[in-house]
């Protein structure tokens, strides 16, 4: 990494570090304090993989100075765009998986509200299954799945159980997701939801369960990519909180505990959330790119 530029605290250094995604910049922003003498200030410090993307950087703050966008689809910075960054639009055509990961969530769940879970379930549940009554079902085993309904290895992830178990889930894969799109590209991403998605469903089905559903398993596949790429390849710009990674630890420990279903979080796929972590933290291990610079040195 190469120490570029320091900006003041107070600078908002969120949209620039998006449109830095974007442009598939890797970049990290640290807070170190002024050696000066006489001067005890912290700063912001730009570090970028590649310091010939400077001129692309300086030029994103002298728009910004100016109060415009800080990628413009008349510049050189968005040149495969093709659109302002204002609007949502934008946000979607930097990141259009996470996005239609996101829509078809939320389309599976308006369907479970206008057709029933029962009829959503049996299409989507990891194996077939025949509906006895409304308490009790009577499942086939993976075979079936195997022998032609594939899509029900990675299916159950777009199932949740209320709205609130949606948002929640949404939320992690916006954070962490679009990190991974934006700077390992979408055929990456796509390849860590894909496996991930399997590893966290057959973990939780080879503990019995079959009516389960959820992006958490995939979500902590996505937060153990982040968290372990950032630490395997820093110079990429991957940004994830140690203490994060922490508490999310000890939510997984938390959530395989009667303190659990104490404090009422009633059922957890524990199982799908372990699959997942560990699924993206090997992900993590393998599949970041290497930077420029590292890439020379082999």
């Amino acid at each position: 990494m190469f120490k570029v530029l320091t900006l003041p605290q107070t600078f908002d250094s969120r949209s620039l570090r998006e449109a830095l995604w974007a442009e598939g910049i890797g970049h990290q922003i640290t807070h170190d304090a002024d050696a000066s003498p006489g001067v005890d200030e912290v700063k912001q410090v730009l570090w970028l993989a590649d310091p010939e993307k400077l001129p692309i950087v300086v030029a994103m703050l002298e728009r910004h100075s100016n109060g415009e966008p800080l990628r413009d689809a008349d510049s050189a910075t968005t040149r495969s765009y093709g659109v302002k960054s204002t609007g949502l639009w934008p946000l979607v055509r930097q990141t259009p998986l996470t996005w239609l990961v996101g829509l078809a969530c939320c389309l599976t769940v308006l369907a479970q509200y206008s057709l029933g879970q029962a009829a959503v379930f049996q299409w989507l549940a990891i194996v077939p299954f025949e509906l006895i009554d409304p308490q009790h079902i009577r499942p086939e085993t993976l075979s079936a799945t195997l022998s032609g309904e594939w899509w029900r290895l990675w299916s159950p992830s777009l199932m949740h159980f209320g709205v609130l178990h949606l948002v929640f889930n949404l939320l992690w894969l916006w954070v962490f997701g679009r990190q991974i799109e934006a700077i390992d590209g979408p055929w990456r991403f796509a390849l860590v939801l894909l496996i991930s998605g399997i590893a966290a469903n057959l973990a939780q089905y080879a503990v019995g369960s079959v009516l389960f559903g959820g992006l958490s398993g995939i979500d902590f596949a996505v937060i153990g990519y982040v968290f372990m790429a950032a630490r395997r390849r820093p110079g990429l710009g991957y940004q994830i909180q140690r203490s994060l990674m922490i508490f999310m630890l000890i939510y997984l420990v938390l959530c395989m505990t009667p303190l659990s279903s104490a404090i009422g979080l009633g059922a957890i796929a524990n199982e799908a959330h372990l699959g997942g972590l560990l699924s993206g933290l090997v992900l993590g291990f393998l599949l970041p790119r290497r930077t420029r610079r590292q890439a020379a040195k082999r």
